[in-house]
């Protein structure tokens, strides 16, 4: 699976990248959003894990750039941050997000989020991964489809 991982630090972006090619993923690396979407133009991506604060281009309006167009409206859309105040998940949540982990959980987390996001919504489980009570905008529109259905 081709990801890209967009974060401003260095630090944290090659550790992610390292951990995913470890597990076989081919990952490009981005340090802001403004550079994200030249990525996102010159290859196939299947999966983007955004830092939310960067600068040049934060993740919020990197994620409203990348689902403004329609070629990328479906890449599955991974936050992450180092914050995990009322604010940040306040802006996360409002913006429509496919799903959102801390920095500081483990890299097995972040595994599961990434094949959670990269099953097809028919086929997930009824939460997602680490933290039951965070819903995924996909995850609501399921759940909505499903009562509507009944």
């Amino acid at each position: 699976m081709n990801i890209l991982i967009v974060d401003d630090e260095p630090e944290y972006r090659m550790l992610l990248g390292h951990h995913l090619e470890v597990e076989g993923h081919t990952v490009f690396l981005s340090e802001n959003g403004e550079e994200g979407i030249k990525v996102l133009d010159a290859e196939k991506i299947d999966l983007i894990i955004s830092d939310v604060y960067m600068p040049v281009m934060d993740g919020l309006k990197f994620h409203k750039t990348v689902r403004s167009i329609s070629k990328f409206v479906s890449i599955p859309f991974l936050f992450v941050s180092g914050f995990d105040d009322q604010h940040t998940l306040s802006a996360v949540n409002s913006s429509k997000l496919d799903g959102f982990i801390r920095k500081a959980r483990p890299l097995s987390e972040l595994n599961a989020w990434i094949k959670y996001l990269t099953t097809p919504v028919d086929k997930r489980s009824p939460s997602p991964p680490g933290e039951a009570t965070f819903k995924t905008n996909r995850d609501r529109q399921r759940d909505r489809t499903l009562r509507s259905n009944r």
